[in-house]
């Protein structure tokens, strides 16, 4: 009896071991981040060269993180590389943009075709024709991908672009005229701090907007890893940068060893206010 009784002990507790140990598997399991898909929509081709770091981490999570770039940067045009404004340009930035994002580890960039400033410079018409196809396709893009997360411009258009200022207006149109949109895609804008460090070829004629520190309300971190990624991912932009301006730009961006990129969440109040 005492046999049949320690035997069968000894199995109940081995019975009990692998119970525990198939709990703690799937407790491990359970507790692995869900893969998300981010969706970043920009203006230009080398866009996410401002938040490249993030995506680069994202992706490398194991998540799906998608670009979409709306103007062709077919008036880009930079002394260096003696390319004139055209179907040509455009063509060599988008090569450049598929190179970047591979570099980066994301899936290869969608380009929506609209010309840069959207048409206004040619004409008002066109800026209105463009502006309208450009919503259409960002609403077919986004519902396509369903992503979890959506980048862009804030009205501070990064570094003040007219048109970086416009793909962020656009998106946000987008997300506020559908019903439930902004809670199901959530919405953030790049936010640079003041202190921020730079280099860009076109020197003092442009800057960095910056976002107030309590208004940026989302920090991003990311490796060296990501920070190498994206500035092995600078390279592929000949058509816009040397040799000298790219490692400017790094000089610059190894100044900064917070390694976190800033985004400002759009918020809606939930409750509708009888006065102001």
């Amino acid at each position: 009896m005492e046999k049949f009784l320690a035997l069968n002990m000894n199995r109940l507790i081995g019975l009990l071991f692998v119970i525990i140990a198939l709990g703690c598997k799937k407790e491990i399991e359970t507790s692995q981040p869900t893969p998300i898909k981010l969706l970043a929509i920009l203006a230009h081709p080398d866009d996410e060269s401002a938040m490249g770091q993030v995506l680069s981490r994202y992706a490398r999570e194991g998540n799906k993180v998608y670009l979409v770039i709306a103007a062709d940067g077919r008036n880009g045009v930079e002394e260096h590389a003696g390319i004139p404004a055209g179907d040509s340009l455009a063509a060599i930035r988008k090569t450049e943009t598929l190179c970047a994002c591979k570099i980066l580890g994301i899936e290869k960039p969608i380009f929506l075709g609209a010309y840069d400033s959207f048409g206004i410079s040619t004409s008002f018409e066109e800026y209105f024709r463009q502006t309208t196809e450009l919503k259409e396709k960002v609403a077919e893009q986004i519902e396509r991908i369903q992503p979890n997360v959506i980048l862009t411009f804030g009205p501070d258009g990064d570094t003040g672009h007219l048109d970086h200022k416009g793909i962020g207006d656009l998106v946000t149109e987008v997300i506020l005229r559908s019903e439930g949109w902004q809670e199901k895609y959530p919405l953030y804008y790049l936010a640079w701090p003041k202190e921020k460090k730079f280099w860009m070829p076109q020197g003092e004629m442009t800057h960095l907007n910056y976002v107030h520190e309590s208004y940026r309300n989302t920090a991003i971190t990311y490796t060296k890893e990501d920070q190498d990624a994206f500035f092995k991912s600078l390279s592929c932009y000949k058509s816009q940068y040397t040799p000298e301006d790219i490692e400017k730009w790094i000089e610059a961006e190894k100044l900064d060893t917070t390694f976190t990129t800033y985004f400002r969440e759009f918020v809606i109040a939930d409750k509708r206010k009888q006065s102001f």
